[in-house]
């Protein structure tokens, strides 16, 4: 019965694992598709190599075909306005026409060289060919004055990256806190057998073998049927190809936590051996594990009260995630230009960039925010908001579009604080044209969003991340060219701030003002202009941010599990040690309550000390999680008592104890 419990306790632990396992596979096939046999992937730059486009591509065709590499180049899709991406072979690998990711959700399209004529050399590549090449490869383009970098694929790099991040790092504590409970557990139930092998003259080696055999017996094929299970479904629904990888993940984590629950059973079991004294005086054999489980109890309590509101935030902020990729996937057509240059050509190009979005704003295809919060803008007086956003309508439209009702507000003038007003004129008179500086304030119109409805604005200096709220003061613009000067445009673009709409038509907008490479290459400019959608990082962050969730929360339950087996051992061994004063106490009439309160009042005290010491260290916002979980293991120490000294009770009345 004891292996059976400890066999459903480690399944759920071998599960939180696989799920884990399923996300590094997921992130390791984002960067290297399994679908079309990817191994390597090279970042290449040819901007200091003096090759103009079409020789660049030729060179890469070239070397392509030479050390069959199968090189496939990953690009926006010019041909259709959106988020997705196509994946340009060089030569005539075969190569499926579409393929999927580990996740399902989107699908890659394989296409022929020829949709790379109007694309840069510049970018990511893919190795889906023979690795062994590479390394000549890579010194033939740097000899050229090509810039390389290589990346090959690494479960283990994945396998670390992951295990180090913050959130991933509580499943590993949530691991290590329940196959330690596990251990105890199966210590305290060997404790009495163990002693009489010892008094019956078997060699502690031996003791040791059996026990850790057994222990480790039960492990292995706990974690072998939800290797199986999980390989299974692996395949079904997400792809055969897949199950190599998922395993060996999967297989990697497991080894670690079960010779790490073998080692602390080991040391466990070391430190708590019977002695002679205690053989000698008759004492229970689950004494010497007393002082193990009240530590494991006490470190699990630690840690279930201090992930709690980290795991409830998480939880709260699930629907936000949500909400947030819904938001990205609205501006999944929005592009940014990236600048590719040092600061002297981005002086000479201001003016080109001015007027290209003066044309870009004639066919709406330009989107403004840029947001201050209170940490970017300290001086300023916020008032009742919490950030302060220069928009104007294009950036409106495209983030409330498909909302039923109204989502936004005016906000007339004198609602607003002087100071607020002082600070923005300011910030105006600042960033605007001198010639538009004076009467440019009035023009501007103010808006905040509806109570309850958490409108998304892109935060200062880095367009790549959304600030979420309901109380910001949007501070419409009617035209971000007669506003801002071209110096504070292209901060603004380079920032993300100013994002434009399609990548084909900024492209053409590039072409139309001499921004292309070829245009800026025959005014002696050496950098270039790249366009990228701003919604691919957006998405996979919020996606990444999803996965947080999922393991926080199934870590807490698993740290919950871990907690109320060490409390239930601890409680047991107690009542154990106890059942010869228990035991005529309650012959006398007296009830449990009394019997228990000392030791439950000490462990009581212990517990509100560790909860006051982990607030007063955290101080965590959502206090009313913590406190709950907190109670949640204040009630699990007196039910623990209760049940150990009813069942000593029942032992000692049937000679069993």
């Amino acid at each position: 019965m004891y292996k059976r419990i400890i066999m459903a306790v480690s399944i759920a632990l071998f599960t939180l694992l696989a799920l884990l396992a399923a996300i590094i596979t997921d992130l390791n096939d984002r960067d290297f598709p399994q679908s079309i046999g990817s191994k390597s992937r090279l970042n290449i730059s040819f901007k200091e190599s003096g090759f103009s486009i079409n020789e660049a591509l030729l060179k890469l065709e070239e070397l392509d075909t030479r050390l069959e590499l199968g090189l496939v180049k990953i690009a926006p899709d010019l041909a259709n306005d959106g988020d997705g991406k196509i994946f340009a072979v060089l030569n005539d690998k075969e190569l499926p026409s579409k393929f999927t990711w580990f996740s399902g959700n989107e699908t890659g399209k394989i296409v022929g060289k020829d949709r790379l004529s109007n694309s840069y050399p510049d970018g990511l590549y893919l190795v889906t060919g023979n690795n062994a090449n590479l390394d000549d490869f890579e010194e033939i383009l740097k000899g050229a004055g090509m810039e390389v970098g290589r990346w090959d694929v690494s479960l283990m790099d994945s396998l670390v990256f992951v295990v180090f991040e913050r959130g991933f790092t509580t499943v590993i504590l949530a691991s290590l806190a329940l196959i330690s409970s596990l251990a105890l557990f199966w210590l305290s139930v060997r404790a009495r057998g163990r002693a009489l092998q010892v008094l019956g003259g078997s060699s502690t080696m031996r003791i040791q073998m059996r026990d850790l055999t057994e222990f480790g017996g039960a492990l292995l094929v706990s974690a072998g049927t939800v290797a199986m299970v999980a390989a299974i479904y692996v395949g079904v629904f997400h792809g055969w190809m897949y199950i190599s990888t998922f395993l060996k993940v999967l297989i990697s984590l497991q080894v670690v936590v079960i010779a790490i629950s073998m080692l602390a059973a080991l040391i466990m079991s070391a430190s708590s051996w019977p002695s002679a004294i205690m053989l000698a005086t008759r004492q229970p054999a689950v004494k010497s594990l007393r002082s193990v489980a009240i530590v494991i109890q006490a470190l699990t309590f630690v840690l279930v009260v201090a992930t709690s509101a980290p795991a409830w935030s998480a939880y709260k902020q699930s629907s936000a995630k949500a909400t947030e990729i819904a938001q990205w996937k609205r501006l999944a057509d929005q592009v940014s230009i990236v600048f590719a240059t040092d600061i002297d050509e981005l002086d000479r190009m201001e003016l080109l960039i001015g007027e290209m979005v003066r044309d870009a704003e004639s066919i709406e295809a330009v989107a403004l925010s840029y947001t201050y919060t209170k940490e970017m803008w300290p001086t300023a007086d916020f008032d009742k908001y919490s950030a302060i956003s220069f928009v104007n309508q294009r950036w409106l439209d495209l983030v409330t579009m498909g909302t039923k009702k109204p989502v936004l507000v005016p906000v007339s003038h004198n609602k607003i604080s002087e100071g607020l007003i002082h600070e923005i004129q300011e910030e105006i008179d600042i960033l605007s044209r001198e010639m538009h500086s004076g009467n440019l304030f009035e023009h501007l119109q103010f808006l905040q969003p509806v109570e309850g409805s958490r409108l998304p604005v892109a935060q200062g200096g880095g367009g790549e991340h959304l600030h979420f709220g309901d109380d910001i003061l949007l501070a419409v613009v009617p035209s971000p060219y007669e506003t801002f000067k071209d110096s504070t445009l292209t901060s603004m673009i380079s920032s993300n701030n100013i994002v434009f709409t399609g990548v084909t038509a900024t492209q053409q907008l590039l072409e139309q003002h001499s921004l292309d490479v070829q245009a800026l290459r025959d005014h002696g400019i050496n950098g270039e202009l790249k366009v990228v959608y701003i919604a691919e990082e957006g998405i996979l962050q919020a996606q990444f941010a999803a996965y947080f969730v999922w393991l926080q929360n199934l870590s807490l339950i698993a740290l919950v599990i871990a907690f109320s087996v060490a409390t239930a051992i601890s409680g047991l061994i107690t009542a154990t040690l106890q059942a010869k004063r228990d035991f005529p106490l309650r012959l006398a009439g007296r009830s449990w309550m009394r019997i228990l309160q000392s030791r439950v009042a000490k462990e009581l005290l212990v517990g509100i000390v560790i909860v006051v010491i982990v607030v007063m260290l955290q101080r965590p916002h959502a206090i009313g999680i913590v406190l709950l979980t907190a109670a949640y293991g204040l009630l699990i120490v007196p039910l623990s008592h209760l049940l150990a000294v009813r069942w000593c009770f029942n032992g000692v009345s049937k000679r069993r104890i």
